[in-house]
């Protein structure tokens, strides 16, 4: 055995090997390089569909808060509500004492109309429906003026200083954004 053809070989093994072994090197480097690709475009992709899957869940709100009050609108259009509207705002209270010498019917009418009014107020203070919508959609500054003796009154008799809280606030955003020019006029809810 010739030890200069064995050292021979077993350079050209070794050189062999590590030729090999930059190869499978550079192939894993190729491959996790396409791995990193992959992946970063699998991101954008989940990026992208985040974005439109929260741009649908806006969509879905908006849609679901124009049902809402759309369907109270609706309410506020019926021949009861609309009867009970027009006892409100022809009763011309000045005071509680007045309203306590309504009929029975007359006297529902102002808590119809003040139940109808609370509820946007509260929809309007939770951000659930925009108070620029409500404004646009209801009289709600005739109803406020219309009411307020009302509203003095149950507050005072069952010192409940909370009842109507959430009209009153709707009231004030309405009226702040409203120029004093600007002031109710007989229109319906």
């Amino acid at each position: 055995m010739d030890l200069g053809g064995l050292s021979y070989d077993v350079s050209l093994i070794s050189s062999v090997a590590i030729i090999v072994g930059t190869i499978f090197v550079v192939v894993q480097i190729r491959q996790t390089n396409r791995m990193i690709r992959v992946a970063g475009q699998q991101a954008e992709s989940a990026a992208v569909q985040a974005k439109l899957t929260t741009e649908q869940l806006k969509q879905d709100h908006e849609l679901a808060n124009m049902d809402l009050i759309l369907r109270l609108y609706e309410f506020a259009n019926t021949a009861e509500f609309q009867a009970s509207w027009l006892t409100v705002i022809n009763s011309h209270l000045s005071n509680y004492d007045e309203f306590l010498e309504l009929p029975n019917k007359e006297q529902v009418a102002f808590y119809q109309v003040g139940a109808l009014f609370e509820s946007l107020g509260v929809l309007a203070q939770r951000g659930i429906v925009k108070a620029d919508v409500i404004e646009e959609m209801f009289a709600t500054e005739l109803a406020w003026d219309s009411m307020e003796p009302f509203i003095d009154g149950v507050r005072q008799r069952f010192s409940e200083e909370e009842n109507y809280v959430a009209f009153e606030g709707l009231y004030e955003r309405v009226v702040k954004k409203r120029p004093l020019s600007n002031h109710a006029t007989n229109e319906a809810p």
